[in-house]
């Protein structure tokens, strides 16, 4: 009887099996991630630009100047939609209008500039209160009790027909 040598016994039949070598396998790996990666970069941006896209500003136009207090703060609402990245909000607020004669007029943040509460105009004290830390800020917008440092953000506005538009940012 013929004996086997060890070569033979110590191998793998081969039933269509093939036996990959090292340079095939690093060659498929990099060629699979450099598919992956390149598509990837497309999607990814697809994903990730609407959150990286700067903030727009808008024209909001909030009414006509007649209706405004002379020498008082006035609040005036607004309403409109705004794209958040693949939804359509509506973005809600309001500003504080002070008109003093009819030229001079200053539209005031309602956004109190420590935590973005809604401050409110307190006709009996004369100031700006803050309900969420009890800060204070003057008539002119000036932090003067509590937590916020920076004074309220004066808005970009212009008059246009009698109309008062105020600039917001989106």
């Amino acid at each position: 009887m013929p004996q086997k040598k060890d070569s033979d016994a110590n191998s793998i039949p081969n039933n269509s099996y093939q036996a990959t070598n090292r340079r095939d396998f690093i060659k498929t790996a990099v060629l699979t991630g450099c598919t992956a990666f390149l598509t990837g970069i497309p999607l990814a941006a697809y994903v990730i630009k609407p959150a990286l896209k700067k903030s727009a500003g808008k024209w909001i136009d909030l009414g006509t100047i007649d209706d405004l207090e002379a020498d008082n703060f006035t609040m005036l609402s607004y309403e409109f939609m705004v794209k958040d990245g693949w939804q359509i909000l509506p973005q809600r607020g309001f500003v504080w209008v002070n008109k003093k004669g009819y030229d001079r007029i200053k539209v005031y943040s309602s956004i109190c500039s420590h935590l973005a509460c809604n401050v409110i105009w307190q006709e009996e004290t004369g100031f700006f209160e803050c309900p969420c830390h009890s800060g204070r800020f003057n008539a002119e917008g000036e932090p003067i009790a509590g937590p916020p440092a920076r004074p309220l953000s004066v808005l970009e506005h212009e008059v246009t027909d009698g109309n008062l538009k105020v600039y917001l940012t989106v």
